[in-house]
């Protein structure tokens, strides 16, 4: 597979971070090179360039490059500097690129991160409100029916922090986020025909703040432990946003080591909106790793991405884990393994029907790891059981 030998000779010669699921490091996106945490040092540079080369149902094919660079100094850990950037397209005309930094230790004890981005979708989904929605999409995701195109400048700054110590499990966090969005319906489309709020476009600023506690074993590939998170968001006037809303998100990981070969991994997931909330933010949920959903690589697998969006959503998220060998490549160990998955999700929308309380979306399927140190390539073939459809997803870090 060239993205994964891609993958594993350029880690092997240079140093990264890792990657997407909590955006500690640098570069972390869903669709961004693979990376790991460099290793202590005392002063010097790292630096790593890399093509970007994966593919999923969703997105179709992407491609692009990612590089970043890490600037060591005394007294800090694990480096004092990262920057990094990334171009990204795929083959469905979306584009995701981005300018990163992180400072651990920057200001005193605390963590400073922030990230310039430009997204660009021809045709980002939309099938309407609530748990029930567009029953008659036939499963062609290209219909300027249940689409319109998108523009999302926008940027964001966080400052983390372990106020009780570096190695006590508990964190907390406070950020700034703002994006324009540019919203362009088809004319046949179902959001020209529901216009709901938001489809005016305009900015949209958060504040953000939230707390976590963290006892995993290792953040990049967990084996025991977990992290529980609460995070809230608030847009309004005072924040530089058109609209009035706030929301809040609960989050649960957890992992268990059944025997030397198996671990047990599960997700939940809470997330709620109150107030004016723009369409477009329906989808999306709250914390230091963010979601889109439901439906997609980020929620429930096997469903289209986001066809499923309202002010409450709610999923899970099950995987068996098997470590099956593991060999050394230029002086570290890969491990490879499969995975079993079953993930669930549903939405609850005001003002439109939402079925019945049993009315969740499954998704099932299984899936390849290849796991160098902090990176991890992921290969999963997934299924809606109510639809019958398939999806193939091929992409870097676990998903959560």
């Amino acid at each position: 597979m060239l993205t994964t030998a891609l993958l594993l000779t350029t880690l092997a010669t240079a140093t990264a971070a890792p990657p997407n699921a909590p955006p500690n490091a640098l570069p972390a996106t869903p669709a961004s090179a693979p990376a790991e945490q460099p290793a202590k040092k005392e002063k010097g540079i790292d630096a790593i360039a890399l093509p970007l080369v994966s593919y999923n149902s969703d997105q179709g094919f992407t491609y692009g490059g990612v590089a970043g660079a890490y600037l060591y100094a005394p007294g800090h850990n694990p480096y004092q500097h990262a920057i990094s950037i990334q171009a990204l397209f795929t083959s469905r005309g979306q584009q995701n690129h981005y300018l990163r930094y992180d400072g651990p230790q920057l200001i005193g004890p605390m963590r400073l991160e922030f990230r310039l981005e430009y997204r660009r979708e021809l045709r980002s989904p939309f099938y309407g409100a609530g748990n029930v929605s567009a029953q008659d999409f036939n499963g062609d995701e290209t219909q300027e029916r249940f689409n319109y195109t998108k523009n999302a400048p926008g940027a964001w700054v966080r400052l983390r922090g372990r106020p009780w110590g570096e190695n006590h499990p508990f964190q907390s966090y406070v950020g700034y986020s703002w994006r324009y969005t540019e919203v362009d319906p088809f004319d046949t489309s179902v959001l020209a025909q529901l216009k709901p709020e938001g489809i005016q476009g305009g900015a949209t600023g958060q504040i953000t703040a939230g707390v976590l506690w963290d006892t995993r074993d290792n953040e990049a590939d967990p084996v025991r432990g977990g992290v529980e998170e609460v995070s809230l968001r608030v847009s309004g006037s005072a924040t530089g946003s058109r609209y009035q809303y706030a929301g809040v998100t609960l989050s649960e990981r957890r992992y268990w080591q059944l025997g030397p070969r198996f671990i047990l991994a599960q997700r939940v997931t809470l997330d709620m909106l109150f107030g004016q909330v723009p369409f477009f933010e329906w989808v999306n949920t709250g914390g230091v790793s963010t979601s889109e959903g439901i439906g997609g690589m980020s929620s429930v697998r096997g469903i289209e991405r986001n066809r499923f969006a309202g002010n409450i959503k709610a999923f899970t998220n099950t995987e068996l884990r098997y470590r099956a060998f593991d060999f050394n490549l230029f002086g570290a160990p890969v491990i490879a393994g499969a995975v079993g998955f079953v993930d669930l999700g549903r939405v609850w929308h005001p003002g439109v029907e939402n079925g019945e309380w049993w009315k969740w979306h499954p998704g099932l399927g299984a899936g390849l790891r290849l796991a160098r140190r902090a990176a991890v390539v992921r290969f999963d073939w997934a299924m809606s059981p109510e639809s019958g459809r398939q999806r193939i997803y091929l992409n870097f870090g676990h998903m959560f």
